[in-house]
């Protein structure tokens, strides 16, 4: 994760880095607030009478500190609060944390592990609070990603879950060797367009992708992963994933396969469910091994795996792994609406 230098070390390679991204220490607080301020004004539409809860992790309490300046001069009340990072993606945050998430009219979650899909979550919209998540944030990939034009990014997604939702069946290829294909089921894609001023909703920042929950023991083929993965990172090596059945049966070609066959075997059959199709729509995004901006990315699709109770599947699982591919050829009902991740 992104951490601040030491001072003095101005001229290290994080020094360098930082002065080419617009992130060089004596801007990057200003930079930092000011993407905040961009994230809760036009994303997350924050009122003078509205009371705004921060939940983050040492790893990522830079940003979280940022949308804790913002808030202050933004919302009637602004409330931060710091918890242990998560083992995985959608494991629960702590008791009583996740029981305020319902407390605020909104909340923004810049943590190491994601907190999108979590019981926890769900009560909160459900109780109405709307909810930006912001897993593996780093302060390089905030600053850049809130530089999209929103108007432009919301017409794209909601043009491209338009054409998700009128198919029944996908089919993925990829030159890498991806040939995956599943049933919808009549569900409806969402559109994770930045747009969340509305009572209830929640979706990440950065937004930018078009996303299903695939039908449940449809899904057939094979996956080959080439963008990023969140137990490795930018994968130089593919990951190649069996399919039968809507379940991942066989996992190999990456060093990161054992890990992930230990969390497969850990919680069972869940665990392996195709959970989740998106599409990437956000034009700032780059594929640079960090799973929430990767899978943002226009021109990519990423397949999940474990939990997709949050996106109308019918799987409760503690994890959400999405692996990302890039250049896709996508196929609805038969028809090649995507070639080599351009559309059209």
């Amino acid at each position: 994760m992104n951490r601040r230098p030491a001072t003095g070390v101005t001229g290290s390679a994080e020094g360098r880095r930082r002065r080419a991204s617009g992130l060089a220490t004596g801007s990057r607080a200003e930079a930092l607030f000011r993407a905040a301020q961009t994230a809760l004004t036009a994303c997350m539409g924050i009122g003078r009478n509205e009371r705004l809860l921060v939940v983050c992790d040492p790893p990522c309490a830079d940003v979280g500190e940022a949308f804790l300046r913002a808030g202050m001069q933004l919302a009637r009340e602004t409330v931060m609060v710091q918890i242990t990072p998560r083992r995985l993606d959608g494991e629960e945050p702590p008791e009583p944390v996740g029981a305020w998430f319902a407390q605020f009219d909104a909340a923004v979650m810049p943590t190491s592990m994601s907190l999108t899909h979590t019981k926890a979550r769900r009560d909160a919209c459900a109780a109405g609070t709307r909810v930006a998540t912001l897993p593996g944030i780093t302060a390089e990939i905030f600053v850049r990603t809130m530089r999209t034009d929103w108007r432009a990014l919301a017409e794209r997604t909601r043009a491209f879950a338009a054409r998700l939702n009128a198919a029944a069946t996908v089919r993925v290829t990829t030159a890498a060797g991806t040939d995956l294909t599943f049933q919808t089921g009549g569900r409806k894609a969402k559109s994770d367009d930045g747009d969340y001023r509305q009572r209830g909703v929640f979706g990440n920042l950065p937004a930018g992708e078009a996303y299903l929950a695939p039908l449940e023991g449809t899904a057939q083929g094979r996956l080959v992963a080439d963008g990023s993965f969140p137990l490795a990172g930018l994968l130089k090596t593919p990951l190649v994933v069996e399919v039968r059945d809507g379940l991942a049966t066989s996992v190999s070609g990456h060093p990161c396969s054992r890990e992930w066959k230990g969390i497969l075997d850990r919680i069972g059959p869940d665990a392996r469910n195709v959970a989740e199709f998106g599409v990437g729509t956000l034009d700032t995004a780059r594929v640079a091994g960090n799973v929430l901006e990767d899978e943002k990315v226009l021109g990519t699709i990423h397949i999940a795996f474990g939990n997709n109770a949050s996106m109308g599947g019918a799987v409760t699982a503690p994890v959400h792994l999405d692996a990302v591919v890039r250049k896709p050829s996508v196929w609805l009902d038969g028809a090649l609406w995507m070639r080599d991740g351009v559309v059209g």
